[in-house]
């Protein structure tokens, strides 16, 4: 499977590599200042989570942590040790620029996430991921695996996610682009092939950029479920939300009645 998704995997980093230094140029001073609030990134929902037991001793890590705001963010809450995982080496660079900007010793490590090496084994206690990372990702068999070997004895998983029913919609960006279309649902929640996105990923001027083309998974519930069971996971806690977490559908949340948009799990590796 790794060997059939790696081009995938590549298209999708040379895209996010490409957009890096133009959210850098945008976002810089922003995030940095916002930074300057300890946990300023992470939102009340994901931060209760985190919260659940005293983290003063343990290490906390972000699959898919893009510019790192979130992982710094989550260090500042208290833990003693903090590291973000990503395969962009722009946004990892970013990420060790505003560490240091602020303050921290968060570390930052670019990777495939399919291939964090086995040094890094049993390392995190408490590992998240948020809005916006699965569906980069094509084989949720093998990133819980992974997930699960990088998380210590009794350490926890938590995603702070968009919902799959959300992403029955077009993102409000898209609509806009393609001539400001009729807010409906536009994909089937059960499609199998990913959607292959010609519009570049700068959300922040919502404006097309780039010649790389990026290819987005939808995973549907139950699919998510699976894997991380499959993985050897004890699901703790589930709860869906009326909010939209990736900022991407706002136009949704003005709906007088809202489909789930977020949904926040967080699942235990058990001892043996």
């Amino acid at each position: 499977m790794l060997q059939e998704i790696n081009p995938v995997i590549t298209q999708n980093m040379d895209a996010w590599n490409e957009v890096a230094k133009r959210h850098f140029s945008i976002n810089r001073d922003t995030v940095i200042g916002n930074l300057q609030t300890p946990g300023y990134f992470i939102d009340t929902v994901l931060k209760q989570e985190l919260l659940r037991r005293p983290v003063g001793a343990l290490t906390v890590g972000q699959f898919n942590c893009n510019n790192g705001r979130e992982t710094i963010s989550a260090h500042q809450l208290g833990f003693k040790n903090a590291v973000g995982f990503d395969f962009s080496k722009e946004f990892v660079e970013q990420g060790s620029h505003y560490a240091r900007e602020v303050g921290v010793s968060t570390q930052f490590v670019e990777t495939d996430i399919y291939k964090i090496g086995a040094e890094h084994a049993n390392s995190v206690d408490h590992l998240f991921a948020t809005a916006g990372a699965l569906c980069w990702m094509p084989d949720l068999d093998t990133y819980f695996d992974i997930a699960f070997r990088t998380l210590s004895v009794g350490g926890c998983l938590t995603l702070w996610e968009t919902h799959p029913c959300l992403e029955m919609f077009k993102p409000d960006r898209d609509r806009k682009r393609d001539g400001d279309e009729r807010l409906e649902m536009h994909y089937s929640y059960f499609m199998d092939e990913p959607v292959d996105y010609q519009s570049g990923l700068d959300y922040y001027s919502n404006e097309i950029f780039g010649k790389k083309s990026v290819l987005w998974y939808h995973h549907k519930l139950s699919d998510i479920f699976t894997a991380i069971l499959k993985a050897g996971f004890s699901i703790q806690r589930f709860n869906e939300y009326d909010v939209d977490n990736s900022i991407g559908y706002r136009e949704v949340e003005n709906f007088e009645i809202r489909p789930p948009m977020s949904f926040i799990l967080t699942a235990v590796k058990q001892t043996s």
